[in-house]
């Protein structure tokens, strides 16, 4: 071979390892990186989207407690619930939450899981506590935030402490309006 020819091999030797090397070594690097910078971005953006909706709960959570306290201002109100079951839970929650705050210990609370023809659900709250705490708790129920009449009250002393006399069964039968709010009035009151 000349040394023409051998230079014209070398030059087409060289032109296609670089390009061998451009095709398989820089493209896909290149591409790589690239889409390292994509993914490094939609993650930066999804931590930013994240962090904004922590703002907007706390946000949101402020506003929920205002407008609770604003509605605590004004007249007593009925039970709402999506539906009867979530009024029955609903309406559980406010005997246990009443009978905790009157210091009484609840035993059990029973509450029908379908209003009667009048829309109201009825509950049974046992606990027991002293006459001090029946007080409160009557007076909760009484004045608070929710619509819950007392039909029954039954009060024994407790057999089971005979050594504390001061220690009373206390059983109520509440019956608390509710509001079901549902898909078959538009979801609105």
């Amino acid at each position: 071979m000349t040394a023409r020819e051998r230079m014209v091999v070398a030059v087409g030797a060289v032109v296609v390892v670089t390009a061998l090397l451009v095709s398989r070594v820089l493209i896909p690097g290149a591409r790589a990186w690239m889409a390292r910078d994509a993914q490094l971005a939609a993650a930066h953006a999804r931590a930013a989207a994240l962090s904004g909706r922590g703002v907007a709960t706390s946000s949101v959570e402020a506003a929920a407690a205002a407008r609770e306290r604003a509605l605590s201002t004004r007249p007593r109100r009925l039970v709402q619930a999506r539906s009867a079951g979530l009024a029955a839970n609903a309406v559980q929650a406010l005997l246990q939450e009443a009978a905790d705050g009157a210091g009484l210990l609840v035993n059990r609370v029973e509450v029908d899981a379908e209003p009667d023809s009048t829309g109201a659900l009825t509950a049974t709250l046992s606990a027991y506590g002293d006459v001090h705490g029946l007080a409160e708790l009557l007076r909760m129920l009484d004045a608070g935030p929710r619509v819950a009449e007392v039909r029954r009250l039954t009060v024994q002393q407790n057999s089971a402490l005979r050594g504390a006399p001061d220690v009373i069964q206390v059983s109520i039968g509440v019956r608390a309006p509710v509001l079901i709010i549902g898909a078959d009035n538009g979801g609105t009151p």
